[in-house]
C-alpha cells in the first residue's frame, strides 16, 4: 500500500519542502466518501485475512479471487513498498490468475516504460542470476526499496515465464511537472508522457490532499495552492502514463483472457481515482483494483467500500522487514552523496550522520552515488554493524553503529 510516505516521497522527488520518514504502516485515508457513487456511502469492518468483493458485498477465498477478476483486462494490485504482507497479496493474485488459465503479464511501477527489457527476459529464461538481474536492470537506479520485498514475485514470474515490463513515466519528467506544471512540459519530455492526462478531477485532488496531511475536503495541506496544484498534476501524470502503458501491454496478446497485473503503490489505486480513472481514456475494458489494507488482529479496520474492488485485510507490520539507514540525498549538484535529511529515530541519526555530510564510504566501500547506498543495504540485516566515513566541513569523520529498529 502507498500511504502518506509515498506521496511525501513524491514531494521529495520534486524537491519540495515536505517532511519524510512516515512509516510503511502509517494510516492511509481508507474511509472517505469518494469514488463509485454506488459504494461510497457504505463502510465495512475489514479483518486480517478477510478478502471482500465490495461490488457484491461478499467475502472471497483466495481461489475465488480469480473468478471475481474474470472480466478484468487490467488488475491494479496496491502495495506499501516496505510491507511484506502487501507483496504477499500481489503474489497471491498473480498465482490465482495463473491457476485460472489467464495469460499474465506483470507491469511494474518500479521501472519506466522505456527501461531495458532484456534483463527481465534473461531472468525468466534462467540465464541471469539475482545479482546480475539487479545490476543489469538498474534496480537501485530506478527504485529505492530493497529487492527482498519483490523477490518472491520475481521467482513466481520465473516459474511460470510471466513477462515483466515497466509501465511508469521517467521520474525526471514527472519531477519537471512538479516544478513547472503540466503546461510547462513540451517537446521531447511531453512525448514521454501519456497523450491524455486529466488533472481536473476534484475527488482525486481531495484524496491527494488527504494523503499529504490535509482533510478530505481539500483543505490544510500546508502548501501554497500553486504548489499543491503542481503536485496534483505530477501525481496525475504518473497515473495517466502508467494507465496508458498498462493498456498498451494489454493489447499485445491475442488471447482474449490475457490480463496485465500492475504492481503499484496504493495511492495510485485507491477509490479507482488514479490509474483506473485515467485508463478510461484508452480502453473500455474493465480495470479492476485490489487493495491490501493493514489491520490489527481483533480490531477490524473501518474501510469505505469504494476504496477498491477487492479489499484484502493483512496484518499490520510494526517494522520494515529489511534495514533502512534513514538518509536522503540531494538529487542534483556536483556531489550526489550530500545528505539532505536524517530521519528522526533512524540508525543514521544514532550513528551521528548530519544534514550536509558528504558520504565517502560505507563499510570501506567508496560511495559515489546514492544508489550504491541502497545496494549495500540490500546485503544487510537488522542488527548488522555499519561503519561510514563522511566529510563535514573541513573534517573527515568515522561514524559507527548498528542497524537497529528503534
Amino acid at each position: 500500500m502507498i500511504r502518506r510516505a509515498h506521496v511525501i516521497g513524491l514531494a521529495c522527488c520534486l524537491a519540495l519542502a515536505l517532511p519524510v520518514g512516515v512509516g510503511a504502516q502509517g494510516r492511509e485515508p481508507l474511509n472517505l466518501e469518494l469514488g463509485d457513487p454506488a459504494r461510497k456511502a457504505r463502510t465495512l469492518a475489514l479483518g486480517v485475512d478477510q478478502i471482500h468483493d465490495t461490488h457484491k458485498g461478499v467475502d472471497l477465498s483466495t481461489d475465488e479471487v480469480a473468478a471475481a477478476l474474470a472480466d478484468a483486462a487490467i488488475v491494479l494490485v496496491g502495495e506499501a513498498h516496505t510491507s511484506v504482507e502487501s507483496h504477499r497479496v500481489q503474489a497471491q493474485v498473480i498465482a490465482a490468475l495463473q491457476r485460472a488459465g489467464r495469460k499474465v503479464t506483470i507491469g511494474l511501477e518500479m521501472f519506466p516504460y522505456d527501461a531495458p527489457t532484456a534483463p527481465f527476459d534473461r531472468w525468466l529464461r534462467g540465464s541471469l542470476d539475482e545479482a546480475a538481474l539487479l545490476r543489469e536492470s538498474g534496480w537501485y537506479d530506478y527504485w529505492g526499496y530493497p529487492w527482498g520485498y519483490y523477490r518472491d514475485i520475481f521467482l513466481l514470474a520465473k516459474q511460470y515465464r510471466l513477462p515483466i515490463r515497466g509501465v511508469n513515466a521517467p521520474r525526471a519528467v514527472v519531477s519537471m511537472v512538479g516544478r513547472r506544471g503540466l503546461a510547462g512540459i513540451g517537446g521531447m519530455e511531453r512525448g514521454q508522457l501519456a497523450p491524455t492526462i486529466d488533472t481536473t478531477n476534484e475527488e482525486h485532488k481531495r484524496l491527494f490532499v488527504a494523503y499529504v496531511g490535509g482533510d478530505s475536503a481539500g483543505h490544510g495541506a500546508g502548501m501554497p495552492p500553486e504548489v499543491l496544484q503542481r503536485m496534483v498534476e505530477a501525481q496525475s501524470t504518473w497515473d495517466a502514463t502508467m494507465a496508458y502503458h498498462a493498456v498498451e501491454l494489454s493489447k499485445e496478446s491475442p488471447d482474449p483472457r490475457a490480463v496485465v497485473v500492475v504492481l503499484v503503490g496504493s495511492g495510485h489505486v485507491a477509490y479507482n481515482l488514479g490509474i483506473a480513472r485515467q485508463a478510461r481514456a484508452y480502453t473500455d475494458k474493465r480495470v479492476a483494483t485490489v487493495m491490501p489494507i493493514a489491520t490489527q488482529l481483533g480490531t477490524p479496520e473501518p474501510v469505505r467500500a469504494s476504496v477498491g474492488d477487492i479489499v484484502w485485510g493483512v496484518p499490520t507490520e510494526t517494522y520494515p522487514r529489511f534495514p533502512t539507514l534513514g538518509l536522503s540525498f540531494r538529487s542534483s549538484g556536483e556531489q550526489p552523496t550530500t545528505v539532505l535529511m536524517v530521519s528522526p529515530g533512524s540508525p543514521a541519526e544514532a550513528m551521528g550522520f548530519k544534514a550536509g555530510d558528504i558520504v565517502l564510504t560505507l563499510d570501506g566501500q567508496p560511495i559515489r552515488k546514492d544508489v550504491e547506498v541502497r545496494a549495500l543495504l540490500d546485503r544487510k540485516q537488522w542488527g548488522d554493524a555499519l561503519t561510514g566515513t563522511v566529510t563535514r566541513g573541513a573534517e573527515t569523520l568515522t561514524l559507527t553503529g548498528r542497524l537497529r529498529r528503534r
